[in-house]
This record gives C-alpha cells, sequence and structure tokens, in this order.
C-alpha cells in the first residue's frame, strides 16, 4: 500500500488537465517508465493539440488478448496540483483528479505486479494504453484505441467505481452538436417589423429540443445558449446553442437525431433559418451478452475475495464506449473507488485501492483460463 501510495502521489501532484501539454509531456514520460518497469515494450504518439498517447505492450504463453483502458488527464487547469496538492486524511486521498482516474491507474499497476509476482503468464497479449484526451472526447486517441480494440478478446476499463463499488456495465452515448439559428438584423425602435429576431426562432427551437428528454428511456437533452444577438436595440440576426444528448442504446440514438434534425429543418419563425452540426462522440455502450458474462465473472472473483460485487449503468461515456460498439466484451469501473469526480473536493477511499487491485488480478487469470472469452482462433 505504501508504494502504491507513493506512485498516487506523484502522479496527483503533476499536473495533467487536458490542455496542460507541457504537464502531459511530463506526465507521459513518468507513466513510460512505470509501464516498462511492468515488462511492457512501449510506444508513444504524438498530437499536435493534446498530450502522448502511451500503448505498451507484453505477450504470454496464452490465448487472450486483453485491453486495458486508463487516461491520465483531468478537468483541472494548470496550477491546480499546487493550489491543492495531494493529501491523505481520516481513510481517504484527496487532489486533482486522485480518483478519476489516477487511481485506476494505480489500481492496474498493482495488479500486474502481483501476476508478475506469481510468475503468471497464461495470455496471447496485454496491452495498455494511457491517453491524455479521454475527458475532452478522446478525439486525438480513439483511433488508436479503436485499432487495439480490434485485436483484443476483452477489454477493462479503470474509471472510478460508483459510489457504492459497483462496476459498470453500460454506458449512454454522448452527442455534441451545435445549433446555429440566422435572421434578418433591424433597428428595434424604428423598423422591428423588418427583422427576424434569430433568438425568438432559437427560443422556440429549445423547447422542443427540451421535448426530447425521455427519462422512461434514459434519453436526455441539454441546451445552452451560447450566443445571441449584439445590444438590445438591434432585433438580433444569429443565434446559437449547443446541445449535450445522452442515448442510451444506438436505436434511441438514431430516433433522437432524426428529430433534433427536424426541428432545425423547421422554419420556426418566417425569415430565419437554422443549420446543425456536431455527432455522436461516444456511442453507447450496451450491456451486451460477452460484458455481462465478463462481469459475472467479476462477481464470483469478488466473492472469492470475501466482497459482493454489483452492476450499474451510468450517463458518462468512457473510452470503453469505442471498445463495446465492436462487440468486445468491456467491463468498466474497476479502478479504485471515490467521490466528488471533476470537483475542488474530489477524493479516493483508500480501502478501495487495494480491494480493486486484487480484483483485477484474480479477474484477469480466471478470464484467461475461459475459452468462451477467445473471440477469434490463434
Amino acid at each position: 500500500m505504501q508504494d502504491a501510495l507513493r506512485l498516487l502521489e506523484t502522479l496527483v501532484n503533476m499536473d495533467t488537465g487536458s490542455r496542460c501539454l507541457d504537464g502531459l509531456a511530463s506526465a507521459s514520460s513518468w507513466l513510460r517508465e512505470r509501464l516498462e518497469e511492468l515488462g511492457f515494450a512501449v510506444e508513444q504518439y504524438a498530437h499536435a493539440a493534446a498530450g502522448p498517447t502511451l500503448v505498451g505492450r507484453r505477450f504470454g504463453a496464452g490465448r487472450l488478448r486483453l485491453l486495458f483502458l486508463g487516461h491520465y488527464d483531468t478537468v483541472f487547469d494548470a496550477g491546480e496540483a499546487a493550489r491543492r496538492p495531494f493529501r491523505v486524511r481520516d481513510g481517504r486521498a484527496y487532489g486533482p483528479g486522485v480518483a478519476d482516474m489516477k487511481a485506476g491507474l494505480i489500481t492496474l499497476w498493482e495488479s500486474l505486479r502481483a501476476l508478475n509476482a506469481a510468475g503468471w503468464d497464461d495470455y496471447a497479449a496485454l496491452v495498455v494504453i494511457h491517453n491524455a484526451d479521454e475527458e475532452v472526447g478522446s478525439g486525438a486517441s480513439r483511433g488508436i484505441i479503436e485499432a487495439e480494440g480490434r485485436n483484443c478478446d476483452l477489454c477493462l476499463v479503470h474509471e472510478p467505481g460508483r459510489h457504492d463499488g459497483s462496476v459498470v456495465t453500460a454506458r449512454k452515448g454522448v452527442g455534441r452538436y451545435t445549433l446555429a439559428v440566422r435572421g434578418r438584423a433591424a433597428h428595434a425602435g424604428v423598423n422591428p417589423e423588418d427583422g427576424a429576431s434569430a433568438v425568438v426562432a432559437l427560443a422556440r427551437k429549445i423547447l422542443e429540443i427540451h421535448a426530447l428528454n425521455d427519462p422512461s428511456r434514459g434519453v436526455s437533452a441539454n441546451t445552452i445558449v451560447t450566443a445571441g444577438g449584439t445590444r438590445s436595440n438591434v432585433v438580433p440576426d444569429l443565434a446559437e446553442a449547443e446541445i449535450d444528448l445522452r442515448l442510451p442504446t444506438a436505436a434511441a440514438g438514431a430516433q433522437t437525431i432524426a428529430r433534433l434534425e427536424e426541428i432545425a429543418r423547421v422554419e420556426h419563425l418566417p425569415g430565419t433559418r437554422a443549420t446543425l452540426s456536431g455527432e455522436i462522440n461516444r456511442p453507447p455502450f450496451e450491456a451486451g451478452p460477452g460484458s455481462m458474462a465478463l462481469f459475472e465473472l467479476a462477481q464470483e472473483a469478488a466473492a472469492m475475495l470475501g466482497f459482493p460485487l454489483s452492476a450499474a449503468t451510468t450517463g458518462g461515456g468512457s473510452d470503453g464506449n469505442f471498445i463495446a460498439t465492436l462487440g468486445v466484451p468491456v467491463l468498466d469501473g474497476m479502478g479504485a473507488v471515490g467521490g466528488g469526480y471533476h470537483g475542488p473536493d474530489d477524493y479516493l477511499d483508500l480501502v478501495t485501492l487495494p480491494q480493486r487491485a486484487a480484483l483485477t488480478a484474480l479477474l484477469v487469470r480466471e478470464a484467461c483460463r475461459r475459452e468462451d472469452f477467445l473471440r477469434r482462433p490463434g
């Protein structure tokens, strides 16, 4: 535990916000050394607008190919690590990104260290990806993640477990869109009738977008206005909104996007027109039979270790969404558990760090004994 805490302290005290490119470059060198200590051959991929992506590989004598995902960027700005550095109090560790997901990386490393100590090599390949842009959508690293996912038999994601210790078997897809409405400017006092208010048209569209929310199906649509007019005495000719969609299934996603496109097409106010841009940047991670079989094996492993384990779904996306869409069994939320994620008081429950490391090690060992997780011959 003390060795793990020293590693965690070092990592938490590095500024690794998604836009802190200098901090991410420094952290990537340190991460690479840790992976090499675990016997991985590491490739580093540079990106123009994101921190490096690390891909570590080890080869063994077994048949299964396992992929482990864990990002090292956080949502915090430069200087946050100095403002509130790593500290431990009353069984909890604190610091920026301590649970989401720096402790997840330590959890994974400690599980692999334990397997190394046991001389275990019953796998065809272990692939570890540490990327630096997950918190901003994984635009730079997505292709690397998907390429490795196509060649793996199962995937574990060391995002933090849920507050009750549950692991994650499904995540909603995430869509990010921009709706821009163009109108016609006019003097608000002299000739307002000659204008066409883009703000009014956008407001009507926002009400229709809000109606897309359907808690019974797990669909949510949140809209914020990012631009709307210039000054109060001018009928506004431009208004824009950003839309966040959370979609539980591919089918629900297709229906919701079709309706969103229809809302954009309709002329809610004569003289105005709208354009919609954006994409589903994380497809839904649906709980397929392979992922549920992996969860059931994790439950068995947890019982062997003396604690219960439950499954949960969540509205937040992760890089596991990309792998699940490929048909690969994925178990997410395998990291240590904490709370206050993305906030100024984020913390880690220290007791869960060795617990989740043991769970990972045992699950990996047991999965590699099961032929039913082998997706391809060879």
